[in-house]
């Protein structure tokens, strides 16, 4: 088992869990059987904070789901405001 490259963007308060000057986006190196659900523990993402998950611009429900080199994780908490 080798590393892939993923690119996470986090966006509203979640970019706070990376660093300010990544604007919430950021390359990672990851192990190759690494899923969406890992990923977020790793950045120290709660999933009930989670709203919407897209990789390459598709919604995904199943976060069970491996990423694979070069996927593009877009993560997306409730909106709220009134």
């Amino acid at each position: 088992m080798g590393n892939i490259q993923v690119e996470i963007r986090l966006f509203a308060y979640l970019r706070e869990l990376l660093p300010p000057e990544s604007r919430g986006v950021k390359k990672l190196e990851v192990k190759d059987c690494l899923t969406i659900d890992n990923l977020m523990d790793e950045v120290g993402i709660v999933e009930k904070e989670i709203m919407i998950v897209m990789i390459n611009g598709i919604r995904k429900l199943d976060y069970n789901e491996s990423l694979k080199d070069g996927d593009r994780l877009a993560i997306f908490p409730p909106v709220g405001g009134g």
